[in-house]
């Protein structure tokens, strides 16, 4: 392994690492406040809310990122791959928003609305995954960086401007903030990686869209 790679390796490290960290301060950071115009209650509905678009994420995206990270592809056939994941997830959003829905609403304002928003956020975020791999696979750490860092911002400021507004209008919004928080985090996380790596992918003539690769 060259002193270049093992160089890049440490610098993505780090980068991750305080992206974690970072995401965590602004997390406890936004409970913190949340806290002061939602009951506890709501704030337990939003963390099982969270836990369903954690599982879809999860089971859609994660086997294939160990996939192809194990061994070595050509950026296109990674590309193609993480489509997969896209998929996976239009289906886990559906059967499992359906079965939650089914077998355990609670009785909250605004909720089969939040869970629809957390489910068309879930796969927005998956339409971001082939510049995500594309990233991951030239070891671009920080556009991994920039984006998550931009989207954890505006997901903090989208779901407390609404929850502090409904507030002190008195309205009764129930967990709508949370949702309108991820779906913001979804688009900006989605267009920050389009922006990144859109130009990357013309000059080293690749795509992030499905593209059949060339016979060898």
């Amino acid at each position: 392994m060259s002193d270049s790679t093992v160089s890049a390796s440490a610098k993505g490290a780090t980068f991750l690492i305080l992206l974690q960290v970072g995401s965590r301060a602004l997390t406890f950071i936004l409970n913190q406040i949340l806290l002061r115009y939602l009951s506890p209650a709501l704030l337990g509905i939003a963390t099982q809310l969270e836990l369903y678009s954690i599982s879809v994420l999860y089971f859609s995206r994660e086997s294939i990122r160990v996939a192809v990270q194990r061994q070595p592809h050509h950026v296109q056939t990674v590309v193609n791959l993480s489509y997969l994941a896209l998929l996976l997830g239009i289906v886990l959003s559906t059967s499992l928003g359906h079965a939650y829905s089914r077998y355990g609403v609670p009785q909250v304002s605004c909720f089969t609305e939040s869970l629809l928003l957390y489910g068309v956020a879930s796969v927005v975020e998956l339409f971001s995954e082939p510049a995500f791999v594309a990233a991951q696979q030239k070891q671009l750490y920080k556009v991994r960086a920039s984006a998550e860092s931009a989207a954890t911002i505006t997901k903090c400021v989208a779901t407390c401007l609404p929850a502090i507004y409904a507030s002190r209008r008195g309205l009764d919004i129930g967990v709508l903030p949370f949702a309108i928080g991820q779906m913001s985090y979804a688009l900006v996380l989605l267009l920050v990686y389009i922006a990144r790596i859109q130009p990357l992918s013309k000059k080293d003539n690749f795509s992030i869209a499905l593209k059949t690769l060339p016979r060898s």
